[in-house]
């Protein structure tokens, strides 16, 4: 058997093998993908599924004002500082650190969450003797740097997908919490 004949044999295997095992490949990849928690009713819905029950922030970016680290799906961050991967189907751009337990305290919570990312979301905020703490800058984006057709913006706090009835100093978290920081103007 000539040298041209082994290679169209090994190539003819190949081919039939790539067709054979096809199905399982596609399986491997569906549960890859399917690591996400997939639950509408669910604050923890598009978080990884080893999140589930644990707190979590997520901070989501404007398209017009993109973070320069996390401008392409939401990055999954464990509370380790690993990146867990990209959830593209969150039709959003931002990051998300979670797999955390214990904290009470929603500004506590925040900073040291945030902290994590190694200051790619670092927190700036003052306070008000009034009102306590407002988040004015979150991952570098500062709210006075956005601009548009609008009377004014602000970082806006989510609650387990609601939007907060108080402020982040007056937050308190249980176990399996989500909070959110995305834009919203007025």
């Amino acid at each position: 058997m000539s040298n041209d004949n082994y290679l169209r044999t090994g190539s003819i295997i190949a081919v039939v093998s790539l067709m054979l095992l096809s199905p399982a490949i596609s399986d491997i990849l569906n549960n890859e993908a399917a690591k996400y928690v997939n639950d509408n009713e669910s604050s923890h819905n598009g978080l990884p599924t080893e999140w589930d029950n644990k707190q979590v922030i997520c901070v989501y970016f404007p398209v017009e004002y993109p973070h320069s680290e996390y401008s392409s799906g939401v990055t999954m961050i464990d509370s380790d500082g690993s990146e867990i991967g990209i959830n593209d189907a969150l039709n959003s751009t931002g990051a998300c650190v979670g797999g955390f337990d214990g904290f009470n305290e929603g500004l506590e919570f925040m900073m040291d969450a945030t902290r994590v990312t190694g200051g790619q979301l670092s927190v700036g905020y003052t306070i008000d003797p009034n009102w306590g703490p407002f988040v004015h800058t979150i991952g570098g984006l500062n709210i006075d740097e956005v601009k548009g057709d609008f009377g004014g913006v602000y970082w806006s706090l989510l609650h387990n997908g609601e939007y907060s009835m108080v402020g982040i100093g007056d937050l308190v978290l249980s176990e399996g919490d989500v909070i959110t920081w995305e834009i919203a103007t007025w």
